[in-house]
């Protein structure tokens, strides 16, 4: 019976070792400045979309 429990207990420590090491591989961390730069790059395309759609609109209804 104790050597079931013991092996229970370590198999039950091996799987939240994975767990934990899942959970930190899968949770990248970005820099504040890769993390501005992102948001920039974001901002940049979104106003080039804007902009497109705008010209083409106004070629269409001209």
């Amino acid at each position: 019976m104790m050597q079931n429990e013991t092996e229970r207990h370590f198999e039950m420590n091996d799987l939240d070792q994975r767990m934990r090491d899942a959970y930190r591989d899968g949770q990248p961390v970005l820099s504040k400045a890769r993390a501005a730069a992102a948001r920039h790059k974001s901002f940049l395309i979104a106003c080039a979309l804007v902009s497109l759609i705008a010209v083409l609109l106004a070629i269409l209804t001209s």
